[in-house]
């Protein structure tokens, strides 16, 4: 037993010198070098903050926050498939897994589940039909009927603070927002960023968020009861991570801001038009005119900011890969091709590592605002997250597409960058086959572009 111990622990040395620099203890040490693998539960169907894919694949906000505890602990962590969140809360009772990957704490789940301190906090959103004005919170909802998928954190909260609430369980959160869009509930609950996503992939016209709860989505790491060892591996991983790669994860996955002031400014404006409806007939008409139109403009700067990057002004990740998402249902209705650019900034962290955060994000914005007036208007250009880039180009075959490509990446070598920083891009391009699904399309594209960097980077492979 002591040899294979050995063994095991010469074999994850390379990773043990990250276990060391977080100080884990003697019993830490042995129990990481002794397991093969941490099996893990997730939300199967809860993007941005995770899923998994037709591939089988874990993705998502939890996807990359397990990757880099994983490289901290020197251990693999290995997910276990589910179909439901049911499923996965049910095989974490029953110990057929040993974490959960993101989920909030409450009494109920405390009885079979330790928890990490949280790293992830998402506020928690209300949304109806377009024709409801506004929700002053979940006190608003009683005696009507709210929608939101089983096993949530809600659930509890809303049987112990709400019990007047008629709810109505789902399977998933799309399933909720279809009732709602249809009127069969008033509203449904949950995250802001997930929603919005979500009445994305539904899409549907007739629902937007309405309010906000009092509630905060404070999201953990869940740990097995009876494994306390594990649950001091992973909060030290936890505690530990480096602030700025946090950051990068979430600007990767969530770049959707929405100040709560504004609703407060929308619900006064309402007191104040009801309050002249009941003095007279015709300020009333026009009251309700107004108001429409600023509600109507405050609903447009949503919808542009839940789209939007917010340093280089391009379309964020969530918008991309909704915009090829629809170039393939297009393709597979109409026929015809188009391509898709994936691209990044060669030799990125050096540049924030050797001249800062700040140079590196006028360089971010520079490729930015040159690869935008170098492009079709047609075309599509979004930040895919951190230094790369996604261009989307209609009615192109690969052959446009690699002159562009090369055109691009030339543009940007010659280009005088701040403080004479010398940069280039890589591109790889993939064109739609009819049958191929945007997974296989941008999984496509990503292999070019990792050949355009084992070729000696600054150049464009195209599939």
């Amino acid at each position: 037993m002591r040899v294979i111990q050995f063994l095991l622990f010469f074999l994850f040395s390379s990773h043990l010198l990250a276990v060391e620099q977080l100080l884990f203890s003697d019993k830490e040490k042995e129990y990481l070098a002794s397991k093969q693998q941490i099996t893990m539960c997730i939300d199967p169907d809860w993007l941005p903050f995770e899923a998994i894919n037709a591939q089988g694949k874990h993705v998502g906000l939890s996807a990359d926050f397990m990757e880099e505890y994983s490289k901290m602990m020197g251990i693999p962590i290995q997910l276990v498939p589910t179909k439901s969140w049911s499923e996965s809360l049910h095989k974490a009772k029953a110990r057929e897994c040993d974490i959960l990957s993101m989920l909030n704490e409450s009494p109920e789940r405390s009885a079979y589940l330790n928890f990490t301190a949280p790293y992830v906090t998402a506020a928690v959103a209300l949304v109806s039909r377009s024709d409801v004005l506004f929700i002053d919170g979940l006190s608003a909802l009683q005696g009507k009927v709210l929608a939101m998928p089983k096993n949530y954190i809600y659930e509890e909260l809303i049987r112990r603070d709400y019990p007047l609430i008629q709810v109505v369980y789902t399977k998933n959160q799309k399933e909720a927002i279809k009732l709602v869009s249809s009127g069969k509930a008033y509203a449904s609950i949950g995250t802001q960023i997930s929603m919005l996503r979500d009445i994305q992939e539904v899409a549907t016209t007739n629902v937007k968020v309405a309010g906000f709860t009092e509630y905060k989505s404070v999201l953990r790491v869940g740990v097995r009861k009876d494994d306390e060892l594990l649950l001091s591996i992973f909060s030290k991983a936890v505690d530990n991570l480096p602030p700025q790669k946090t950051n990068q994860i979430l600007q990767r996955w969530y770049s959707v801001t929405v100040q709560s002031k504004v609703d407060q400014t929308l619900l006064w404006q309402l007191l104040v038009v009801f309050f002249l409806i009941s003095m007279i007939f015709v300020v009333r008409f026009r009251s309700i005119r107004q108001f429409n139109k600023i509600l109507k403009e405050k609903n447009k700067q949503l919808e542009r900011i839940s789209q939007t990057d917010h340093l280089t002004g391009l379309f964020n990740r969530l918008k991309t890969d909704a915009v090829i998402k629809a170039e393939v249902a297009r393709a597979e209705r109409y026929g015809g091709s188009f391509c898709v650019m994936l691209f990044d900034i060669d030799h990125f962290k050096a540049v924030n590592d050797n001249c800062g955060h700040q140079i590196g994000d006028k360089v971010l914005i520079e490729i930015s605002n040159l690869v935008r007036t170098n492009i079709r208007e047609s075309d599509i250009l979004g930040r895919w997250g951190g230094e790369e880039f996604m261009l989307v180009t209609p009615e192109m075959d690969i052959s446009g597409a690699e002159k562009l490509a090369n055109k691009l990446r030339l543009l940007v070598q010659d280009h005088i960058f701040p403080n004479q920083i010398d940069i280039t891009v890589s591109f790889g391009v993939a064109e739609y086959k009819m049958g191929d699904s945007p997974d296989a399309l941008l999984n496509t594209a990503d292999k070019m572009l990792y050949k355009s960097k084992e070729a000696g980077r600054n150049r464009v492979t195209i599939s």
